[in-house]
């Protein structure tokens, strides 16, 4: 089979994809004109932002105390600091983990960058390269609002940036909130948090002391979630009315936050965006991980403490390592039902009774994974035969039906797209609609489904809609244009998104002015397609499902 196997596929796509398009993470540039705040009072002390165009920023705020004093255990409150602290700039990002591509089967995801498609991708890596330093000492939020004063309730986004669960920082210049804030008249938080083996290795079959180390960086969210409770009224915002929205990486830990017992109430509403997750990693797998990573270093489970000090970037790339039969190596880390935080997979078999009054938005773009293979020297040149094989590495004795499937549904496509179809729906549609079709099943709160269909008009749309193509749009940043683009049709098409979702954050229902968002219910499968212009659609992936 052309020594392709399922987990090269699903290994080199996701790891290119996440690895890359996500992970990076450039802070928006300090705007022009910007002026000091005045200091907002907050538990830990005051703090001052800058203020430009109609948005105050307060960037790098600590909600948590310096992890590295007690790795692979909860977080801890930031210690409070006093005068006023300057805000100006984002903190250090997480300790950014490593995708292996030899565990996953690939090879280098590089090798086809010189490729059109390959390019588009490029300019998003360009666009958000690494600048602030990485440090175990990363738990920083920021805020932005148009109007730090008590004297107004604005609804609150919560963004949970991409990158899996193994890289990213929560500002970039795609994601900067300032924009969003300003058209939605709300404010918005982005966050760092622990990410790879400090976030979610899983060590408490070896010691007490870290029996929550499985689900270190969902608790992180959720001290910060706290500190938003605690804090977002300074800054106009209000704490009875908050909405985590998050994309890729961002989208499973919003749902997994769903199926985590400390996060209720924390938060009122839910956007998964191309991130669904109906199972998190089972205790069993996730001790055979950590079981590995000891091995690898060299520790006695007995001596599981020394992990604690050991050198950081080894006991990264030992957790890593670690491989589980049948388990994509690229979510080997990630949240762990431990019994304790998470009780049950948030959606599997059934949906969480934990978040069953939280209204859900959900989807994904048409084409995620043609982003995940455009570094792919071959993509867009493969032959039938060549993607015979490919599905019959993924599929196995259903390959042949699968094919003609995808095949028949777009027979004058270029054979590639017959495989990134059924790569997207493997990986993000099919996911999306368990999760939809569960939470609907409730019969409590409501559901709203979308999918992408806008192509951007680069590289002669050789990407279609891939994954990301939504974040430019709803945060209304429209960069990088190598990426999305600079068609005319492009800024009506974010204002509309971005109302979109800040409707649904401010009342919990994303219909706007003129194109009415129905409910979510598995009878019709009607899903809102998010295109210039936009429309309505019953079950629009009702073959390929």
């Amino acid at each position: 089979m052309d020594g392709v196997s399922r987990r090269r596929v699903l290994g080199m796509g996701l790891a290119s994809g996440a690895g890359l398009l996500m992970a990076g993470t450039l802070p928006a540039a300090e705007p022009a004109g910007s002026e000091p705040t005045v200091a907002v009072e907050t538990a830990g002390g005051r703090v001052r932002g800058l203020r430009a165009a109609g948005v105050s920023r307060f960037l790098g705020i600590p909600y948590g105390d310096d992890t590295g004093q007690h790795r692979f255990q909860p977080p801890r409150a930031a210690p409070p600091w006093t005068g006023v602290r300057d805000c100006f700039h984002a903190g250090a990002q997480t300790m950014q983990g490593t995708v292996n591509l030899a565990s996953a089967g690939g090879s280098n995801p590089m090798a086809g960058a010189q490729t059109p498609a390959g390019q588009v991708v490029l300019a998003v890596v360009r666009a958000t390269t690494v600048t602030d330093p990485q440090s175990e000492d990363c738990l920083f939020l920021n805020v932005f609002t148009p109007e730090a004063s008590r004297s107004t309730k604005r609804p609150v986004m919560v963004w949970l940036h991409g990158g899996g669960w193994t890289m990213g920082q929560g500002l970039n210049s795609m994601t900067d909130g300032a924009a969003l804030a300003r058209s939605g008249d709300l404010v918005v938080v982005s966050m760092n948090h622990r990410l790879n083996a400090l976030g979610y290795l899983y060590l408490g079959d070896f010691h007490p002391d870290f029996a929550d180390s499985g689900n270190c960086g969902q608790l992180d969210i959720i001290l910060a979630l706290q500190w938003v409770r605690d804090n977002i009224g300074a800054f106009g915002g209000d704490p009875g009315n908050v909405t985590i929205f998050g994309q890729s990486g961002g989208g499973m830990k919003v749902s997994a936050l769903l199926g985590t017992l400390p996060a209720r109430g924390l938060f009122h509403k839910a956007i998964a965006q191309s991130g669904a997750t109906p199972r998190l990693v089972d205790r069993a797998d996730a001790i055979a991980i950590a079981e590995q990573t000891l091995a690898t270093l060299g520790v006695a489970r007995a001596d599981v403490h020394a992990l604690q000090t050991l050198d950081v970037h080894k006991v990264i790339a030992a957790a890593a390592a670690a491989k589980v039969a049948g388990m994509n190596p690229i979510a080997t880390l990630a949240p762990v039902v431990d019994g304790r935080a998470v009780p049950a997979h948030p959606f599997d078999p059934v949906a969480t009774a934990i978040s069953r009054d939280v209204p859900l938005m959900i989807g994904t773009a048409r084409d995620e994974n043609t982003m995940f293979l455009a570094f792919d020297p071959a993509f867009g040149k493969l032959t039938e035969e060549d993607v015979r094989k490919r599905f019959e590495a993924l599929l196995g004795p259903r390959a042949e039906a699968a094919l003609q499937v995808y095949r028949g549904l777009a027979p004058s496509d270029p054979p590639t797209y017959w495989l990134t179809s059924l790569l997207t729906d493997q990986t993000f549609r099919i996911p999306a609609l368990i999760e939809a079709d569960r939470k609907a099943a409730q019969h409590a709160a409501p559901v709203f489904m979308y999918r992408v269909d806008y192509q951007p008009r680069v590289a002669d749309r050789m990407l279609r809609s891939p994954h990301g193509t939504e974040i430019p749009l709803m945060f209304g940043n429209l960069v990088p244009t190598g990426f999305i683009g600079t068609d005319p049709d492009l800024h009506p098409l974010a204002e509309r998104t971005m109302q979109q979702w800040i409707h649904f954050a401010r009342s919990g229902n994303p219909s706007v002015s003129g194109l009415t968002w129905p409910r979510y219910e598995t009878a019709r499968r009607l899903t809102m397609i998010i295109d210039a212009p936009g429309r309505v659609a019953s079950d629009p992936d009702r073959m390929t499902r």
